[in-house]
């Protein structure tokens, strides 16, 4: 897959790279905010974002749990095992294509792999690792110029959730006794939702000279339950963002966003014993508070022109669980963007 990517890079030069679309480096929104503007007709972008996410420890509510508590059988919660940590390593592919002067289409493809630490209630080193990956949920949208003057706009951002990733996803898993069995993962462990989602944003951005400020407000609504008998909740996230532009070719940005996930409402059709892990549990609602720091760099002239790279990093401030869960830590995102028109491919 990288070195997909460094062909790709690779040769863009040669479909008529020197005529790549350049603007300020805070044209665009830090890299962790997605579908935050539009493109003239007939322009097209391909992107490509590499995001890690990391998740460790365990919390209830706003209490801090040790995996001792969630495994003990004289404890409050008496699971049989209890996560340790958890990484996962997201390839996101884009595209936007500028329908006309004030409506973008857009498509983006999530390739998922995410790896699991688990202890189990005999010991501390009794521990075991499971993993899946693959493509994630396609996500299909336009986005609409509901207002734009030469310093502000306002975007529509409308779409649809395609359930392309896995719910079924299962790896060897250890028992109480030793033995190993091939079951199916967590909610967190699988891939997609299994069901058609609605998406809905709306934004707005303002700029001056060399500040920029902008914010974005989004839902996905979870209608149905998929074939494995649940789905997973509701999500809504709310972002506040600016950016300081240093010179053509690079801008400092920060940002803060919160997000609030519900319940899981029924449940799936393969879990056979909730009381295995908290990773089973239908309580995986929870509301989360992030701050984010970023650099963005466009290349403004040369064989490279028109090229953006963009590099962010997202810590917690606040996080709220129903029930118990792992912990986030950290998510590093770093991202490539190039924008052109079709004139330039030939």
């Amino acid at each position: 897959m990288f070195k997909f990517l460094l062909s790709l890079f690779l040769l863009m030069p040669s479909v008529g790279l020197a005529d790549g679309i350049v603007g300020k480096p805070d044209s665009h929104a830090p890299i962790g905010v997605m579908g935050d503007h539009t493109h003239k007709k007939g322009e097209l972008m391909f992107s490509y974002r590499y995001m890690r996410m990391e998740m460790s420890d365990l919390q209830d509510a706003s209490h801090d749990i040790s995996r001792n508590d969630a495994v003990s059988s004289t404890g409050s919660y008496k699971f049989m095992n209890a996560p340790i940590k958890m990484h996962t390593n997201m390839h996101m592919f884009g595209g936007m294509y500028g329908i006309n002067n004030r409506l973008t289409g857009m498509v983006m493809f999530p390739f998922i792999n995410k790896k699991m630490q688990v202890r189990q209630r005999a010991g501390d080193k009794k521990r075991f690792t499971v993993s899946t990956r693959g493509l994630g949920d396609v996500k299909l949208t336009g986005l609409y110029t509901l207002k734009k003057n030469i310093n502000s706009s306002w975007l529509l951002n409308f779409g649809i959730s395609i359930p392309t990733g896995e719910t079924n996803a299962k790896d060897v898993m250890v028992m109480m006794n030793g033995s190993h069995t091939h079951s199916t993962l967590g909610y967190g462990m699988q891939l997609g939702s299994g069901t058609y989602d609605p998406i809905l944003k709306i934004g707005y951005r303002k700029k001056w000279n060399k500040i920029s400020l902008g914010w974005q407000t989004s839902g996905i609504w979870r209608l149905y339950q998929n074939s494995d008998n649940y789905h997973i909740g509701d999500e809504y996230k709310g972002t506040l963002y600016s950016a300081f532009v240093l010179n053509d070719w690079i801008s400092f940005s920060g940002r803060v966003d919160g997000k609030w996930v519900r319940k899981i409402s029924g449940a799936h059709a393969h879990h056979s014993n909730m009381f295995m892990s908290p990773v089973f549990s239908k309580d995986q609602g929870h509301r989360k508070v992030n701050i984010s720091g970023g650099i963005n760099f466009i290349i403004p002239r040369g064989e490279l022109k028109g090229q953006r790279l963009a590099l962010e990093y997202n810590n917690p401030i606040y996080q709220y669980y129903d029930g118990l869960q792992m912990k986030s830590d950290k998510t590093v995102t770093l991202g490539w963007q190039y924008a052109f028109t079709f004139k330039d491919l030939f």
